[in-house]
């Protein structure tokens, strides 16, 4: 995968990312307290490593540990672009960590 490919990716599942954890915001927002950061990164992971995955399987790209590793990577940059913002990342820590 090219540096360009990359990025390109990058900018759209963070983009998709950003829609669906707003769409999730939206059916939840009346029944549930969701910790959006953390719905956010679920979300990341999801859209970057299923896209990724669907790019190599676009592309005829063999499955490797190094890909699958690049699948998850994908999705984890999504999640760090998504929530726009080192205070969004540092509370997402926290919530992961159980502290208030």
């Amino acid at each position: 995968m090219t540096n360009t490919t990359f990025l390109m990716l990058l900018s759209a599942f963070s983009v998709l990312s950003g829609l669906v954890t707003e769409g999730i915001k939206k059916l939840c927002s009346d029944r549930t307290n969701l910790p959006y950061n953390l719905t956010t990164l679920i979300c990341s992971l999801i859209v970057g490593s299923g896209g990724t995955a669907v790019y190599y399987l676009l592309n005829e790209i063999a499955f490797t540990t190094d890909n699958v590793i690049y699948m998850v990577l994908m999705g984890l940059a999504g999640a760090l672009i998504s929530m726009v913002g080192f205070d969004k990342v540092k509370q997402t820590i926290t919530q992961l960590q159980g502290k208030k």
